[in-house]
């Protein structure tokens, strides 16, 4: 009874539903590795370990800078 109240005799349509597949993007993952390398610099300074020294003395700095582009091309779309 309530089920003929609500449609008054419209014949209802067929939802037809489209799924688009999402695309993952090249950035975030190269973000989450920039990030990870990051990590992995500022750690391996405490054990005397230079993996940037190619960067010279700027290479005190290059975790900082590795985590921030890393986040910002994480964040990217």
């Amino acid at each position: 009874m309530i089920n003929k109240q609500l449609t008054k005799g419209y014949k209802m349509r067929k939802a037809i539903v489209i799924r688009e597949e999402q695309k993952t993007s090249i950035l975030p993952v190269i973000g989450g590795l920039m990030i990870g390398f990051a990590v992995i610099d500022f750690a391996a300074s405490f054990a005397g370990i230079n993996l940037t020294s190619f960067l010279g003395p700027a290479s005190r700095f290059s975790p900082i800078v590795f985590g921030l582009i890393g986040s910002a091309l994480l964040n990217s779309k």
